[in-house]
């Protein structure tokens, strides 16, 4: 039975938090320290009570005490699908810390099995020792994975399917092997053997050479230890720590498709930590949530399929573009996207130095399409709270008010509770350094004298409008971010209104750093 909400109360660095409408594949996204793997060790640690009423055989510890010291009454919450509830906590009286179920005993259709896969890139396959087929179940069995490896667990598959034992038969083994071959089309004549000195190894052919699969590529291996784990723990709900490490793009997207298979054919729930940009953009497989970690304060903000739907198909940005930022700065255009950049990595390069902050273009009709409401923009702060929109002008500074598209999106953002701007002048081009202009026109006199009367005037066109007739260039692109490095090297040398927009998303760094 599905789990659909969870809460976690006072585990490692976690103090309270929740996941809610949890689904078959659910991606937690955060930073580094966030608390991602956290969520994944409490899950694991519920899934060991539940199935072995006691959890010191969770492997990423020293000691199990170590998990709860001085964090308060560890406890968690599950709330499955058909609404029943099920709480288990610590009991600190217990030396090994024994699970106290609340209802006293848990129902069968409330228990499930876990594996916890932490990264491993292939490392494992280099312990290369005589094992029996029945030490390596006995092993997965009590989920001491750090004893042994992908080849082990694969040849123990063959062993016991054979045999028709333990619950395998010769079409589980080739299942196994056809799924491998499917995601490695190169590969041919796939066998899982013994050595002569009887040590497990796995033999392939590869454009009509032989070869071991520990010389292999680092995403073979990677793929092959979260497959065979996954399928030997006959769990329902799979815990991936990092589960792209190693992977190329594409099989990163078949790999997220695999897990989708198995969710619906097997009833199978997973849970990943990640920072995948290809599985972050996956909306239409994925579950989101995003942890944050703000002096060790720890919060989870559930991204709503809404809010997804509008950065994919509305605004033309990929959820990895957002999700991965700790403020966003969104512009109109390719030439703000460039000159934004310089001032933020180069002008301010220390203040932003330890944060993420991406600058954004909103695409083509987002804006006509926020202000007629077929844009639903309310959902934006669940996928990011700390989001500035900036808009040009469109009208001469003298003029009293911006244009009317200009202030009706200005409008339709606020009314939704969120930051945005225009400004005063009427678009970025008039921001520019006057060198920067002047060195664009490559030493014509007379186009020197046409950019900076254009630049000083009353803006009654758009810039690069008001430069046709006399064909003066207007830098954008790769030549302008050569001409920001020569020309605008000092904080004063930007207007005053572009030093406090950059000032808002300062205090914004300071809230999320807790400084």
């Amino acid at each position: 039975m599905k789990i659909k909400d969870i809460e976690i109360q006072n585990f490692k660095g976690l103090k309270s938090v929740e996941l809610q409408d949890c689904k078959h594949i659910n991606a937690i996204i955060g930073k580094n320290n966030s608390g991602k793997s956290s969520i994944l060790h409490a899950l694991d640690m519920v899934g060991l009570a539940l199935s072995l009423r006691q959890w010191n055989l969770f492997q990423p510890k020293l000691e199990i005490k170590d998990l709860f010291a001085d964090t308060g009454e560890f406890s968690i919450r599950l709330t499955y699908e058909d609404e029943s509830v099920l709480e288990i906590k610590a009991n600190p009286e217990s030396g090994y810390y024994n699970p106290i179920f609340n209802p006293q005993e848990p129902s069968e259709e409330q228990r499930y099995k876990s594996v916890l896969i932490l990264p491993d890139v292939g490392l494992g396959m280099l312990r290369r020792q005589h094992r029996t087929p029945l030490y390596i179940i006995e092993q997965v069995e009590s989920r001491n994975y750090s004893e042994v490896n992908a080849l082990e667990i694969l040849y123990a598959i063959k062993f016991y399917a054979n045999r028709s034992e333990r619950g395998l038969s010769p079409a589980s083994y080739e299942a196994i092997i056809e799924e491998i071959k499917n995601y490695f089309p190169d590969i041919d004549d796939l066998t899982s053997d013994r050595t002569e000195q009887d040590i497990a190894t796995l033999m392939y052919t590869e454009h009509g050479r032989r070869l071991d699969v520990l010389y292999s590529g680092t995403g073979l291996k990677h793929f092959l230890d979260v497959l065979l784990k996954t399928t030997i723990s006959g769990a329902k709900v799979i815990l991936l720590d990092e589960p792209e490490m190693g992977l190329h793009p594409d099989l990163q997207r078949r790999f997220i498709e695999y897990l989708h298979k198995l969710s619906e054919e097997k009833g199978v729930q997973f849970f990943l930590a990640t920072h995948s940009q290809v599985l972050l953009n996956y909306a239409d497989i994925i579950n989101y949530y995003r942890i944050t970690n703000s002096r060790g304060k720890r919060e989870v903000f559930h991204v709503s399929d809404d809010a997804i739907h509008t950065l994919l198909n509305d605004l033309g940005l990929r959820p990895s573009d957002v999700f991965n930022q700790d403020i966003c700065l969104l512009v109109e255009g390719a030439t703000e996207i460039v000159f934004f950049e310089h001032i933020i990595r180069v002008l301010y390069k220390e203040e932003f130095k330890n944060i993420s902050l991406g600058i954004l273009q909103y695409g083509g009709g987002a804006a006509e399409a926020i202000v007629s409401g077929s844009i639903d923009i309310s959902n934006i702060t669940s996928a990011q709270k700390y989001t500035l929109w900036v808009r040009d002008r469109d009208t001469s500074p003298s003029e009293p008010h911006p244009s009317p598209n200009s202030t009706k999106f200005i409008n339709a953002l606020q009314s939704k509770g969120l930051e945005a701007l225009i400004l005063k002048k009427r678009e970025i081009e008039y921001y520019f350094p006057d060198q920067i202009l002047v060195d664009a026109q490559q030493g014509d006199s007379t186009k020197e004298r046409i950019v900076l009367e254009i630049k000083k005037g009353d803006q009654c066109k758009k810039f690069r409008k008001a430069a046709e007739p006399g064909a003066v260039c207007v830098p954008n692109g790769k030549y302008l971010r050569e001409l920001l490095k020569t020309h605008l090297k000092d904080k004063e040398q930007l207007d005053m209104e572009l030093r406090d927009i950059i000032k808002k998303l300062i205090e914004w760094k300071s809230i999320i750093s807790g400084v």
